[in-house]
């Protein structure tokens, strides 16, 4: 089942499951309105880190075509949206602009060519309730083509996007009709390696379902970082891993996202639970277990930040600048989450990781602090704990306890430091 793709969104989720398509024959027109990011993948280049992106770049080449505009779009038999769906600063509720304009272009190239169906199948997280009562109602005034629709919610990791999608826990199709779901659920399977199962829903339950597993995840992660709190307080020998690694031996609960450490952050976990909060809102309803994830959440942060800050240092050192292990990604991070603290705090603050696009974003992002970046002096872990009093490791990566970042460190030196660990990887 080879078919002809449109695909529209090529960012950190977009390009990864854009290119999954075309390895796997799929002929796929892919369209992004960032010239410079079309430039990099036409030259076979990642535009940014992601494990095994380079290499499906090049096994995607032989069918993939990228493009700034839509036009050949309506040629083909299926457009699959994922675009960027920001969240609303007053109110945690998501943006649908960038998916209305997608739909726009979409069917003025439909009309163009007089095409009489053609099947969309969005990607992109949306609130409940968008596709039935926006979506829909706006391809149906824009064009007389029979449009079909379906709605495929990525659940992934950055750091392991491709894996993800091609090993998915399950498949969530939700669809207008059983024809579209069969259509969806066949052509994802061409791209699935494992045999995960296959849930097809409405659209409006499958709305749903996106955003209350993140928020979910988020009760439980909060929960953990509440425990490691209580325990603290109870008795400081506590070992809080010791009883989470217990708790997590009853299935009804498990092991996965339940330790004790950092605030949840990332590109979904915060905007997911404030969208929940937000749907409940739309239908009278309040949802007080997404408002004490946040309460919990603000006050490990503010827990951190009060540890790296106790000696009041003049030079503080920030280790793993990515949200979580693996990945450059820094949004809703340990470290950005600090810096936006200190602005008004006169202190010079060494970087530390070992993705460069962390780095760069970082500093991009705060152009008033005093950075040292140690990548200039070549400085490895141990220059930074020699001079800097606070050190921070924000995401609990062993990895930096390689030899490569961490050998020749003087252990008496580091108790003589204000070292703040809170996944407690050292």
């Amino acid at each position: 089942m080879k078919k002809n793709i449109s695909f529209i969104g090529l960012g950190k989720l977009g390009l990864p499951l854009a290119t999954n398509f075309a390895k796997n024959g799929h002929n796929v027109l892919a369209i992004d309105k960032n010239q410079k990011l079309i430039e990099f993948v036409n030259g076979r280049e990642a535009p940014w880190y992601e494990v095994g992106l380079e290499d499906n770049l090049s096994a995607a080449e032989p069918y993939i075509k990228y493009s700034i505009g839509y036009k050949g779009l309506g040629k083909t038999d299926i457009t699959i949206i994922l675009v960027n769906t920001p969240s609303v600063k007053k109110d945690g509720s998501f943006s649908n602009l960038y998916i209305e304009q997608s739909i726009y272009s979409i069917c003025e190239e439909l009309n163009n060519v007089g095409k009489k169906e053609h099947h969309i199948i969005l990607s992109s997280t949306v609130m409940p309730g968008s596709i039935n009562n926006d979506f829909i109602p706006l391809i149906k005034s824009l064009t007389n083509c029979k449009v079909s629709f379906s709605y495929v919610p990525d659940f992934v990791a950055i750091g392991q996007v491709i894996k993800d999608f091609e090993n998915p826990d399950f498949l969530l199709i939700g669809s207008d009709t059983k024809k579209s779901s069969t259509l969806t659920k066949k052509l994802y399977k061409t791209i699935i390696k494992s045999k995960p199962p296959i849930k097809e829903l409405t659209l409006a339950e499958a709305e749903l379902c996106k955003v209350s597993l993140n928020a979910y995840i988020t009760t439980k992660i909060s929960f953990a970082n509440y425990l490691g709190t209580l325990a603290s307080k109870l008795d400081p020998n506590i070992n809080v891993d010791n009883i989470t690694d217990t708790i997590g031996l009853d299935v009804r609960i498990g092991t996965k996202y339940f330790r004790s450490g950092g605030p949840y952050g990332g590109t979904c976990f915060p905007r997911d639970t404030w969208a929940f909060a937000k749907v409940s809102e739309k239908v009278g309803l309040k949802s007080h277990q997404m408002y004490a994830n946040e309460e919990i959440n603000n006050q490990t942060d503010r827990e951190i930040y009060d540890k790296i800050m106790v000696r009041n240092s003049p030079t503080i050192g920030l280790v793993g600048l990515g949200f979580k292990p693996g990945t450059p990604v820094i949004t809703e991070g340990i470290a950005t989450k600090f810096l936006n603290r200190i602005k008004n705090f006169q202190c010079q603050v060494y970087l530390y990781d070992r993705y460069s696009d962390a780095i760069d974003d970082i500093i991009k992002e705060h152009p008033d602090i005093d950075f040292v970046d140690c990548r200039v002096n070549n400085y490895k872990i141990v220059d930074i704990i020699s001079a800097c009093d606070s050190i921070a490791f924000c995401n609990g990566d062993k990895a930096y306890l390689d030899k490569e970042h961490f050998d020749g460190v003087d252990m008496f030196e580091i108790n003589t430091k204000n070292i703040v660990d809170p996944w407690r990887v050292l």
